[in-house]
């Protein structure tokens, strides 16, 4: 074992050995065989006393309890074990990851314990956060399949045949791709009410903007309210492109506005209103069919609110109530 005198380089040596320790933010302590603590270097900033020397686990406090037990394992066994701690830190915990090492002679008799610490805090809360990503992504991903399914469900029964289904299929499932890639791109949080009404407009095409005056109040819908409305907006779109205000040759206009009402003790409510006009040319009494059906009960259930729905001589209005919880205003 080189000591001082066979190595003059020493000093230099252990002021190196303590930067690179610092730098790297771990800790190295060794206690004897009567765990009293007798050589300290890089001691973290969150242990509670900073005068260490000389002293045991039971004067450091009842958070050091918790690691008596693996460091008197590993004088007995000789051999090394690994424990996380949490320090008290403020108003919270710091997570430290303890390897403990035996200091053996040349026999292999265990003289001490070497504890190496590293603070993994950060790491930890990281892992928390991946893993309480990966459960969202998860629980939106089977909400987002039954949604597809029951579309493929419900358009398949109210198509006139494959081209009829695949024609409707890929224009909602392509309006629910659009939403989800604008909910992604805002981390989650939603999605402004009039971003998602020009999402949807922009499918049809530049055309579309000269018809439809987007007005009122401009709320964060949150991702299922998001989801859902945009849906609705689909729906309405389609339908208007198809044999309405956007269809080709015909006069028409669209007005969508939005407000918010009081409602009760629940707070303010949004209104979304949907207003067609110069209908003259489109049936008045339609078939049943699924766009009707989510407009009228699938989107209002979803964001627990309701909906009026209107198909008259001359004009189509909808008029969806979506409750205090689905948006921030």
């Amino acid at each position: 074992m080189l000591i001082a005198e066979d190595y003059p380089q020493a000093p230099l040596a252990l002021r190196s050995f303590s930067a690179g320790l610092a730098e790297c933010n771990i800790s190295v302590l060794h206690q004897d065989a009567e765990f009293v603590y007798d050589l300290v270097e890089n001691l973290p900033g969150t242990w509670p006393a900073q005068d260490v020397l000389g002293t045991t686990d039971a004067d450091c406090g009842e958070w050091a309890k918790g690691w008596v037990a693996a460091k008197r394992e590993v004088l007995e066994t000789a051999r090394p074990v690994a424990v996380e701690i949490q320090i008290p830190h403020g108003s919270g915990l710091r997570i430290f990851q303890a390897r403990l090492k035996p200091d053996t002679d040349t026999s292999g008799a265990a003289l001490g314990v070497i504890t190496v610490l590293s603070d993994v805090t950060e790491v930890r809360e990281r892992e928390v956060a991946v893993t309480s990503l990966m459960r969202e992504v998860s629980h939106r991903s089977k909400n987002l399949l039954a949604i597809v399914q029951s579309i493929a469900t419900q358009t398949a029964h109210h198509s006139e045949g494959v081209a009829d289904f695949l024609q409707k299929f890929r224009g909602r499932v392509q309006a629910l791709v659009s939403i989800q890639d604008l909910v992604t791109e805002s981390n989650w949080r939603g999605i402004l009410f009039h971003s998602l009404v020009s999402a949807q407009l922009e499918r049809i095409g530049a055309s579309a903007f000269e018809r439809v005056r987007i007005s009122g109040e401009n709320p964060m819908l949150g991702p299922n309210a998001a989801l859902h409305i945009g849906l609705a907006l689909h729906e309405l779109l389609s339908n208007a492109r198809r044999f309405g205000a956007l269809a080709l040759g015909k006069p028409g206009n669209i007005w969508i506005s939005s407000h918010l009402e009081r409602s009760g003790e629940t707070g303010d409510e949004l209104v979304i209103e949907w207003l067609e006009t110069d209908l003259a040319n489109r049936p008045s009494a339609p078939t049943p069919r699924f766009g009707t059906m989510v407009l009228e009960r699938i989107v209002p259930l979803s964001v627990g609110g309701s909906a009026e729905h209107e198909l008259g001589e001359d004009g189509l209005s909808y008029r969806l109530h979506v409750p205090a919880g689905n948006f921030e205003s």
